[in-house]
């Protein structure tokens, strides 16, 4: 991706788009507003690769970051895009999907949320709070009464515990060379 090459950005949209896909979509609740973020995380990957660095952490660990911040940035924008859309006098309708929901059909999604409940509770709660809302960890500290050394604590052991049941999943077969 580095030399402008579309077809690396190709293969990592085919290999770890569902993923990215579960994580907006469990951040952000709403599959038009996943497939925005996937959209603008792979762009945003595209026009960023030189700001991949292979020392701090692999292809999937940097993606799942971007999709996160940029889950979380629409998040925080939604009150400012509802004003527009209140001044615009734009009429949605609401009501039943007209098809089921396309994620059940991804195993990422089934994986991501075999692992999440694989953890302890405490280590559960922390990963959903700063992963899910957005919250930082003094914030997950402050909403669960909890010290902040031990919501650190309790974080960073998730992660390895998930970056270890998940692992097939985000690197199978072969790593990609850098993006």
């Amino acid at each position: 991706m580095q030399r402008g090459e579309e077809a690396a950005l190709e293969l990592l949209y085919a290999r770890y788009g569902g993923l990215v896909f579960t994580l907006a979509l469990r951040i952000v609740g709403d599959p038009e507003l996943a497939r925005e973020v996937l959209q603008d995380t792979f762009l945003r990957c595209w026009e960023g690769s030189e700001s991949f660095d292979p020392g701090r952490g692999r292809v999937p660990w940097w993606l799942m970051g971007i999709a996160r911040n940029r889950a979380i940035d629409l998040l925080r924008s939604r009150p400012h895009q509802a004003r527009l859309r209140e001044g615009e006098q734009l009429a949605v309708g609401i009501g039943e999907p007209t098809q089921p929901d396309a994620t059940d059909s991804f195993p990422t999604r089934h994986a991501v949320v075999s692992a999440l409940q694989g953890l302890p509770i405490a280590q559960r709660q922390a990963i959903e709070l700063a992963y899910y809302r957005g919250l930082t960890q003094t914030e997950i500290a402050h909403e669960l009464d909890t010290p902040l050394g031990t919501i650190k604590s309790r974080t960073r052991e998730a992660m390895d515990r998930l970056r270890t049941l998940l692992w097939p999943l985000i690197e199978p077969q072969q790593e990609i060379g850098r993006p």
